[in-house]
C-alpha cells in the first residue's frame, strides 16, 4: 500500500523537509458516543450538508470537532474499510482538514474531523461587510494548491470534489481543504494505485472531459481553476444566465492581453490588488479550465506560476497544447525561392489570344483568370486584375508582388511573374489542371471525391494556411478562402490560389481592390465579425476554412439559393452537428455519396475542427496549426472543442454571437 509519509513537498512558509513522525492512532468511536456529542444529530448543531452527508458540530474528549455523518453508501468490491482508515491516518498536511477518528457500525459510517472555525471560502467571498483582501485570496490559492499537490503526488489521492465550499478557513484565514478523506480505493492502474471519491457536488466544478477518459488528477485541476475564477471575480460559480467558465472566457482574453479588468475582477476589491499576482492567477485559471486535460498544468506548475518562480507562459500554454514544430510539420526545409519574371502586356495578351473568353478559367473578386501559353514557361494561369484606379502607385504594387513571389510552398499556387504597364496589372501563376474543389464536390456528376482524398485535401489546405498565418513573416491573411480558390492537380493535391492580395485590418470594401468578397456569391464563407464591421483578421480565414470542412463532410454547398434566399451551410449544419456531437449520430451529417465508406476517427476529428472554426467566437477560434494537429491526429480533438462548447450550437448560430 502506498504511503503518504516521508518528505513533505511543501517548502513555503517554513515547510519542513525532515521525515514526518509516525502518524497518531485514530480513535474508533461508537455510534452512541457521536450521537450524544451532537445532541442526536440535531439540526441546531448542523454545520452544513453535501453530497456525501451532513456535518455536525460536536464535542468529544473535551475537544470541539466536526462529525460527518455519511449517507449510506453500498460497499463495492472487497476493499477493507479499516485498511482505508489506516491509509488515511497517514495523510497529514497543514492545509488539509485532519482526520481524528471514525465510526463504522453496520450502515452507520461517520468521520470525526478537526473543527475549522471560520466557515468556508464561499461564505467569505459572498460577504458584503468584511471583504476578503487580495493578499488573503492569494494565500488561500497557493496553500490550497500545496494541499492538492500533496494529495496527488504523495498520497495518490484524487479529491474530485474541489469547490469553495470545501475550502475551510481558520481565524488566520489559513485554508484547510476538506472532504478528501471520503476517497475510495480504485483498482491499480499499472503500478500506481489511485484513490478517488465518488463524483459529487455541483457540476460547474466537474471536468467537462469526465466520461471521455478515466478520472485523473487533471479533474481536480479543472475544479481548482473554477476556484481561482471565484477568487478573482467574487462571483458564484453558477448564475441564472450562465456558469462562471463560460462567462469568463472573453474577459480573460482582455485581462491577459490588454490588462483590462473591468467587469471581471471582483469590484469589492476596488482595485486593491497586485497586478502581477492577478495576471498570474488569471493565467493559471485559464490554463486549468480551457486547456484540454492532457495539456493542463499539474499542481506543481500551478504553484510555480502563482508564486512567480517561473514565467506565466514558461510551462503552460493558454491556447491549446504543446509547441508545434512548424518547419517539421509543414515540410518546408527544401523549398526553393526564385525571383518573379517581368512580362509585357503584349506577351500576356498574345498568350491568351487577346484575353479570349475561350481561354477564360474563371472570375473572382480580384479579376478574370485566363489559361495561356508562354513558350519556355509552359502553360500558365494569367490573372488580369480589375481596374484599380490610381490609389496605389506602381512601385507600391510592384513591392507587394515581389513580396508575394517570396511565398513558396507546395500547397500554394506559385507566382511565376507579373506585368505592370499603366493601369494594366496582371499576375502569372502556375497552371493547376484539375479544376477546383467546388467543381469536384458540387458539379462533377460522374464521380465523387473519396473520403481519404477529402481528408488529405483538408490537411493540405490547413498546411497552406498555417504557412501563410504562422510561418511566413509578415503573416499573410488570405481573405477569400472558398472552394473555388482551392485548385486540384491531377493527383488531387490542393493548391490555394488568390493569396496575398488582401490586407490585414482594413475595410475590404474600401481597399485598392474593389470588393474582394462578392457578398452574393461568397456570403456563406464570410466570418460574422467581417459581416458586422468589415475588419479582416486571420480568424476570418479560420472561419472560412471551417466552412470548407463542412462542405467536405456533408457534400453540401456553402450557400444554397432556396426561393430567392441564400441559405448558409453554417446555419443548416447546426442540427446535424448537434446530433453528431451530443449523440454520436453521424448518419445525417455525412455526405450520402460516401456513406459507409469513411474512417470514423478521421471523420469525427474533422467534425470537431469544423465546429471550432465556425461556431466559436472569433477570439476563441483555434489557430490553423492547432487545427492541423487535430486533423493529423497528433493531439486530441477535445483540445479545440470540449463538450461545454456544444452550447455554441443553437438556432441562428454562428451569426447571433456577434450581436
Amino acid at each position: 500500500m502506498a504511503s503518504c509519509s516521508g518528505t513533505s513537498p511543501e517548502t513555503r512558509d517554513g515547510g519542513s523537509t525532515l521525515p514526518e513522525p509516525d502518524p497518531p492512532e485514530l480513535r474508533k468511536y461508537t455510534y452512541e458516543e457521536l450521537s450524544e456529542a451532537t445532541h442526536h444529530f440535531s439540526n441546531k448543531y448542523r454545520l452544513g450538508s453535501g453530497g456525501f452527508g451532513d456535518v455536525f458540530r460536536g464535542s468529544v474528549d473535551g475537544e470541539v470537532v466536526a462529525i460527518k455523518k455519511l449517507k449510506y453508501i453500498n460497499d463495492e468490491g472487497p476493499q477493507n474499510k479499516l485498511d482505508e482508515i489506516e491509509y488515511l491516518k497517514r495523510v497529514s498536511h497543514p492545509n488539509l482538514v485532519k482526520l481524528i477518528g471514525y465510526c463504522y457500525e453496520g450502515a452507520n459510517k461517520l468521520l470525526v474531523l478537526e473543527f475549522v472555525p471560520n466557515k468556508t471560502l464561499r461564505h467569505h467571498l459572498d460577504g458584503e461587510e468584511d471583504v476578503l483582501e487580495w493578499s488573503i485570496r492569494m494565500k488561500i490559492a497557493i496553500k490550497s494548491a500545496y494541499a492538492l499537490q500533496y494529495l496527488h503526488e504523495k498520497c495518490k489521492i484524487i479529491h474530485q470534489d474541489i469547490k469553495t465550499d470545501n475550502i475551510l478557513l481558520d481565524y488566520e484565514f489559513e485554508p484547510k481543504v476538506a472532504d478528501f478523506s471520503l476517497a475510495k480505493f480504485l483498482p491499480n492502474i499499472g503500478s500506481v494505485g489511485h484513490i478517488t471519491s465518488v463524483l459529487r457536488g455541483n457540476n460547474v466544478y466537474a471536468d467537462p472531459e469526465h466520461g471521455i477518459q478515466r478520472v485523473s488528477e487533471k479533474s481536480d485541476i479543472y475544479s481548482f481553476g473554477i476556484v481561482l475564477l471565484e477568487l478573482i471575480t467574487g462571483r458564484k460559480p453558477l448564475s441564472e444566465s450562465d456558469n462562471i467558465a463560460n462567462w469568463a472566457k472573453s474577459r480573460i482574453e482582455e485581462a491577459l492581453n490588454n490588462k483590462k479588468y473591468m467587469d471581471f475582477v471582483d469590484f469589492k476589491l476596488q482595485g486593491a490588488y497586485d497586478e502581477g499576482e492577478m495576471q498570474r492567477m488569471i493565467s493559471c485559471a485559464a490554463a486549468c479550465i480551457y486547456e484540454p486535460s492532457k495539456t493542463r498544468p499539474d499542481m506543481k506548475q500551478i504553484i510555480e506560476i502563482l508564486e512567480g518562480t517561473i514565467p506565466m507562459e514558461g510551462r503552460i500554454s493558454l491556447h491549446g497544447g504543446a509547441h508545434i514544430d512548424l518547419q517539421s510539420s509543414l515540410g518546408i526545409a527544401s523549398l526553393q525561392i526564385t525571383s518573379p519574371i517581368i512580362f509585357t502586356y503584349q506577351e500576356l495578351a498574345e498568350a491568351t489570344n487577346h484575353f479570349s473568353n475561350k481561354y477564360m478559367l474563371g472570375e473572382s473578386g480580384f479579376g478574370i483568370v485566363y489559361k495561356g501559353s508562354l513558350g519556355n514557361n509552359g502553360i500558365v494561369a494569367i490573372k488580369k486584375l480589375k481596374y484599380i484606379g490610381e490609389e496605389q502607385s506602381t512601385s507600391e504594387f510592384e513591392e507587394e508582388i515581389k513580396a508575394i513571389s517570396r511565398i513558396c510552398y507546395q500547397h500554394l499556387v506559385k507566382l511565376i511573374g507579373y506585368c505592370i504597364e499603366g493601369f494594366n496589372r496582371l499576375l502569372v501563376s502556375e497552371f493547376v489542371p484539375n479544376k477546383s474543389l467546388r467543381f469536384h464536390l458540387h458539379e462533377n456528376m460522374r464521380e465523387t471525391i473519396s473520403w481519404s482524398t477529402r481528408m488529405t485535401i483538408a490537411k493540405d489546405i490547413a498546411k497552406g494556411l498555417t504557412y501563410l498565418h504562422e510561418w511566413y513573416k509578415p503573416k499573410i491573411i488570405h481573405g477569400n478562402i472558398k472552394a473555388d480558390n482551392i485548385l486540384l492537380d491531377n493527383t488531387f493535391e490542393p493548391k490555394i490560389s488568390d493569396y496575398g492580395l488582401a490586407k490585414e485590418n482594413v475595410d475590404l470594401s474600401d481597399s485598392y481592390i474593389p470588393t474582394i468578397y462578392n457578398l452574393k456569391g461568397n456570403s456563406g464563407y464570410l466570418a460574422p465579425e467581417y459581416i458586422n464591421d468589415r475588419k479582416l483578421t486571420d480568424k476570418c480565414d479560420v472561419f472560412s476554412f471551417g466552412i470548407i470542412l463542412l462542405e467536405l463532410i456533408t457534400g453540401k454547398r456553402a450557400v444554397e439559393n432556396e426561393g430567392g434566399f441564400h441559405n448558409s451551410l453554417s446555419i443548416r449544419a447546426v442540427p446535424l452537428l448537434k446530433r453528431a456531437l451530443d449523440k454520436s449520430n453521424y448518419n445525417d451529417i455525412i455526405d450520402a455519396k460516401i456513406q459507409g465508406r469513411y474512417n470514423e476517427d478521421e471523420m469525427i476529428r474533422m467534425i470537431y475542427c469544423a465546429a471550432s472554426c465556425v461556431y466559436k467566437p472569433a477570439d476563441y477560434r483555434p489557430r490553423m496549426s492547432q487545427i492541423l494537429e487535430v486533423l493529423q491526429g497528433n493531439v486530441p480533438k477535445e483540445s479545440i472543442w470540449l463538450s461545454n462548447d456544444n452550447t455554441y450550437l443553437y438556432h441562428g448560430a454562428p451569426f447571433v454571437h456577434t450581436k
